[in-house]
């Protein structure tokens, strides 16, 4: 199994030091990728309900510096060598995928083919008002996005003419390093499922599919076989597998175990909150004594 963290995004240790510190002790102990999470800006008061907490809310001030995705995965790729870098979640709809496209595989040139693009269509729905995209049937714009965005990786010149965009007779250089970048979307409901199944190259679970978790990749992989593309092909990974920290890292790998049994290929994992001010000792030594463990589940 392969094994992510996600890095300081939010708050007093999201700063260019402490970033860099986290991300560089990572790469060098070896776990695979980094990740981070993705809003424009926040609300004074939060109207749309966040779907991955009991109370709805984000657990963090609106007040709070957040570093913006495609900036803070560019500043990552600058002081990383080794790791990939990717989005939990991005929210595509919200994003016009030509520019999103552009960035992408540049960010991937200047990476040298290390990214990830995790995406998901979005929950909060003031957020696409205050952007100026509509809320409402952003799953079927979704489609039209992931079809653009994977044009522009691939085609000399894309010709794309949908209900929501249009790329007729443009190009986007540079090309991703390894041809594509690996789409990976998350969220639970069927149409996403199934979504994953046309278009994406795997499905970004959360700890809160476990449960079901075979169940509803097989959804995928059936409306792949539908669409013919492969199913074997896809590939399936898990959001907020787990937390690694000064203790309780024998549970952690323990419910990694468990996770890769049922056929998880990749895990995300966040350092202990708490532990922030030292996390590159809590990164090393989980690297040391831990994580070839968790590579050969």
């Amino acid at each position: 199994m392969k094994v992510g963290l996600h890095v300081p995004q939010v708050g007093r240790f999201a700063t260019p030091e402490t970033i860099a510190g986290f991300a560089r002790a990572a790469d060098e102990a070896g776990f695979d990728s980094l990740w981070v999470f993705d809003h424009v800006v926040l609300q004074k008061e939060q109207e749309s309900q966040y779907p991955y907490s009991p109370d709805g809310k984000m657990g963090f001030s609106p007040r709070n510096n957040f570093i913006e995705a495609n900036t803070l995965l560019t500043y990552l790729a600058a002081v990383t060598s080794k790791v990939q870098l990717g989005t939990s979640v991005l929210v595509a709809p919200m994003r016009h995928p030509v520019l999103n496209a552009k960035q992408w595989a540049s960010m991937d040139h200047l990476s040298g083919g290390r990214m990830i693009l995790g995406a998901g269509v979005g929950w909060w729905k003031q957020e696409f008002e205050v952007l100026g995209v509509p809320w409402e049937r952003r799953g079927k714009r979704m489609d039209e996005w992931l079809q653009v965005t994977k044009a522009l990786w691939r085609d000399e010149w894309v010709n794309f003419s949908g209900e929501f965009y249009e790329c007729v007779d443009w190009t986007c250089n540079p090309k991703p390093v390894n041809g594509t970048i690996p789409i990976w979307l998350g969220g639970e409901s069927r149409q996403q499922l199934e979504r994953v199944g046309r278009f994406a190259d795997g499905w970004h679970a959360t700890a809160k599919s476990l449960p079901t978790v075979t169940e509803d990749f097989a959804i995928a992989r059936e409306a792949a076989e539908r669409a013919g593309r492969d199913p074997a092909a896809l590939s399936l990974s898990i959001e907020g597998a787990g937390v690694i920290g000064s203790e309780g890292n024998e549970r952690t790998v323990e419910q990694l175990a468990s996770i890769a049994a049922q056929g998880v290929g990749h895990a995300v994992c966040l350092v202990n909150p708490r532990e922030n001010d030292h996390a590159e000792d809590v990164i090393r030594a989980f690297g040391q004594q831990y994580l070839q463990t968790v590579h050969d589940l």
